[in-house]
């Protein structure tokens, strides 16, 4: 059964929705860490460390959200991303590593293709666990609910 995830839409500080739609993917921040497919979390830990000088709560945080759109996300989940009142909802592709926008003016290696099967549609027309789910505030988020208590329609 697909997992359903609610992501952000500014990666490495960019509002990048709009890019989202157009070019059918979804992606995620902290480029200069390299190819995140195969390496283990000590690594990605590492790299996090030297390139963000993160530490505490804010590289747990970056290691979740990094953990969730490489290792827990799955081919066919399903992937809600708002811009203010509106809602897109797709299907999620596999992981790729874009090394040519991975620097720090890009910002937007670590990526997804997604299949968007609801575009630009009100959040209002969508229940309370939606809303829920939504309001999360990581990058990444698992939701705790099934496709089918959200009400979909996909």
């Amino acid at each position: 059964m697909a997992h359903v995830f609610q992501m952000k839409t500014k990666p490495h500080g960019f509002q990048r929705y709009d890019e989202f739609i157009r070019d059918q993917v979804i992606g995620i921040g902290w480029p200069l860490i390299g190819n995140l497919d195969g390496i283990s979390k000590d690594e990605r830990r590492e790299r996090l460390r030297n390139v963000y000088h993160y530490s505490g709560a804010k590289l747990g945080n970056a290691l979740g959200a990094i953990w969730a759109f490489v290792h827990t996300m799955e081919q066919g989940d399903i992937v809600l991303v708002r811009n203010g009142a509106w809602l897109s909802i797709g299907i999620i592709g596999p992981y790729r590593y874009v090394k040519h926008l991975d620097n720090d003016i890009d910002g937007f290696c670590h990526q997804r293709s997604v299949e968007w099967k609801v575009m630009n549609e009100n959040v209002r027309l969508y229940n309370e666990k939606v809303h829920e789910t939504l309001r999360h505030r990581g990058v990444v988020t698992k939701s705790k609910y099934t496709v089918h208590e959200l009400q979909l329609g996909i």
